[in-house]
Order: structure tokens, then sequence, then C-alpha cells
């Protein structure tokens, strides 16, 4: 995490920056819903700072509480809620159970749970919230069934554990992400950015489907085939689970699985292959000199720095090496002929 004088996650995005309890109480109200907040020192050294995005789908939330503790409460809500802690600590009352949060221990609140939380002075983190129709559709794609029962998530999951440690840096990257984009950023890239957040906080956190989510059966050659013709023909659109699933007539990560272990990459990667596979061929066009933002932005990379590296490593030259090439065909040489 950074330090307390440079940029921190979603700094694009802020919403609260004061030590003005009042102002805190209200921002905390019309920006996160809090029900109730309070600081038991009243605020002297209070330096509150929080970032948010939103999306249909999920939001992000960085949390920094640089002075005086403080306590806020939350009503319950139509989503999940995780809450990882980089610095500091908290503790979080769910139905009656206190849970801690802290660097090495993290927990998930489901939607039909009121909770309020005390965080003391200097604690930092990021909460995801993922709407609950969301994620029950993803974990359908996933399990390749209709969830019969209630989703419920263990307790308390470890912040050193390595699913949780990879969600912790998924999460990071995302935050980033979003701090680089533009306007200019495809959507596509943002919706599978989400997908991919979705998707780690299931496989993540222990609940009652894992022993489903575990489960590899068999799937036909055909159905991988069916995915990569899928995937060659929507290219330039999000590719989700639900769909690849659904094209294929097989649970997502059964599919994600024998794809993998028939073509060596994931679905996903196979998915980029082929847009720095029209990457290349936009950027080798004759009859126009082409953009690398302009073509990076068309085949749904959002980050121009990831997808001069992607680029590179599938074709062993930068992206700008494949427009250079090109000049001598594009800019006809300069006349030698003397004037008259």
């Amino acid at each position: 995490m950074n330090n307390d004088k440079g940029s921190r996650p979603l700094d694009s995005f802020p919403v609260i920056r004061s030590r003005d309890p009042e102002k805190i109480r209200e921002a905390m109200k019309r920006s996160f819903g809090a029900r109730s907040f309070d600081s038991p020192h009243r605020a002297k050294n209070m330096d509150v700072r929080a970032n948010h995005w939103q999306s249909r789908n999920i939001s992000l939330s960085y949390w920094c509480n640089c002075g005086a503790p403080i306590r806020v409460g939350f009503p319950t809500g139509s989503f999940f809620r995780q809450f990882i802690c980089f610095r500091g600590g908290a503790e979080i009352r769910v139905g009656g159970i206190l849970k801690q949060v802290t660097n090495e221990e993290s927990c998930v609140v489901i939607p039909e749970m009121s909770h309020e939380g005390a965080c003391a002075a200097g604690f930092e983190q990021l909460v995801l919230r993922i709407e609950a129709e969301s994620l029950l559709t993803k974990l359908s794609a996933l399990t390749g069934t209709t969830p019969s029962r209630k989703l419920v998530f263990d307790e308390t999951a470890h912040g050193n554990h390595r699913t949780i440690g990879n969600l912790r840096r998924l999460l990071m990257f995302f935050a980033a992400e979003l701090d680089s984009m533009s306007a200019a950023t495809p959507q596509l890239a943002i919706a599978e950015l989400e997908q991919a957040l979705i998707v780690s906080f299931i496989c993540s956190n222990s609940n009652n489907y894992s022993d489903l989510l575990d489960r590899t059966p068999r799937v036909a050659p055909w159905q991988v085939w069916r995915a990569e013709e899928y995937i060659e023909a929507h290219w330039d659109k999000p590719i989700t689970i639900e769909t690849l699933a659904q094209v294929t007539s097989a649970s997502a990560r059964s599919l994600f699985h024998h794809f993998r272990r028939s073509r060596g990459l994931s679905p996903m990667a196979f998915v980029k292959q082929v847009r720095l596979q029209h990457a290349k061929k936009m950027l080798e066009r004759t009859d126009l000199i082409p953009s690398v933002t302009e073509t990076a932005v068309a085949c749904g990379f959002s980050n121009l720095g990831h997808f001069a590296s992607d680029y590179s490593k599938r074709f062993g030259e930068r992206p700008s090496d494949t427009v250079k090439r090109l000049k001598p065909i594009l800019s006809p040489e300069p006349s030698s002929a003397r004037p008259a």
C-alpha cells in the first residue's frame, strides 16, 4: 500500500477527504448508505479518506482512517461484501458475532445481514461489493446447475491463504487499472475484469458450494472447439463465462479445466491471443498509418503498457516496431529529381 503522502487506490474516484466529523458522517451516508457514524474521541485527530468506484454488478471502495478510531453501521443490502485489510485492524459485528479484519484475516458479509465496523486509527482497507444476482448467475455458470441452496460463506477467511492472497492481488490490479483508465477504455475490458473479480471471490472464499466447484466432470472435444469458435467470432465483445457455458452446454469450471488441459491455456488467455492477432493485422494494414493506442483500445486492451508487453511476448517485437516496419510502404520516398 502506498505511503500517506502518495496516491492511494482509486484516487481517481474520491468521495471523502475530511477531518470534520459532520462532513464525514454526511458523506458516509450519502456515498455508502451508512446508517450511523461515530468517533469515540470526537474528532480531534480525525482524518478520513475514501474512494469509490461502482458499476451495475460490483463496486470497489478504498478506506483510510489516519486519525482517531471510528465506528460505522450499515444496513442490509442487495450485495455480498468482502473486507480486505492492508494496514491496522478493525472489528466487524455481524448478527451478534464479532469478526476480526486484519492483514491476516478477511470476512464476508451476506446481503441479508446488517453490520457495524469499528476501525482503529491508521486503518486501511479495500471493500468489494458484488450484487447477489450477478454472483448467483456466475455461480450457476461455474457449477452448471441452478443453485438450490442459499449461498453461505465461512465466517472468516484467512488473508495469508493462497486463494485470498490471489484475490487481494487481483483487487489491487483492478484498482490500478481503474485509476489508469480513460473515457476511451473499452467496456469489454471493464466487463471482463469485473468477471474475473466475481469468479475469484467465489473460488477464494470457502462456501457451501465449494465441493461442487472442485468437481471436474468430463467435457467432450467438440465443446472445446465450440468455445474456440465462439471466441473467434465474438473477440471484439465481452466474453462471459455464462455465455461460454451456454454455447458449449458445459459448466464453466469444467470447460476451463479441459480447455487448459487440451490447449495449454485458459479460455480467457485464448481470448487475449485472438485479440492480439487482430491487433497485429490492424497494425500491418497498408491503407493507413495505424495508431498503437487506437488499435489497443479497439482490441479490448485498457492498459497500453500491458498491451505492448503482451504483444512483444506474442510476436517478438513491440507494436511500434510493427508500425515502423511499414513506414517505407506507407510513406513513399521523396523524389530525388532536381528542379529544372
